[in-house]
């Protein structure tokens, strides 16, 4: 699953980066609360979060809309930041791809 996320962002074009000092899992969840309409209008849908820590130590985190049948990225915000708080930083302890059906 995280190579087809990883294709589909290639070629979705995202905005400006959000640059931030840390990013908190309540900021994430809102931005998914503020699309569950477009999460909610195809069973394909899923919400997800992509997670990579940069080579000077931030952190590069993507939470977006995926489309399982298209294989596309429906939306998708993409963030930097020095820290990320406890809550997000253990949903991403394990996989830098966390998928939220």
């Amino acid at each position: 699953m995280i190579g087809l996320i990883v294709a589909a962002l290639a070629g979705f074009a995202i905005g400006a980066i959000v640059v931030l000092v840390i990013l908190k899992w309540k900021d994430i969840l809102n931005w998914f609360r503020n699309r569950q309409k477009l999460k909610e209008s195809d069973k394909a849908n899923i919400a997800f979060t992509l997670q990579e820590r940069l080579g000077n130590g931030d952190y590069k985190t993507v939470q977006g809309i995926f489309n399982k049948r298209s294989n596309e990225v429906l939306d998708a915000e993409q963030s930097q930041s020095k820290k990320v708080d406890e809550e997000l930083s253990r949903h991403h302890r394990d996989n830098e791809l966390v998928v939220y059906e």
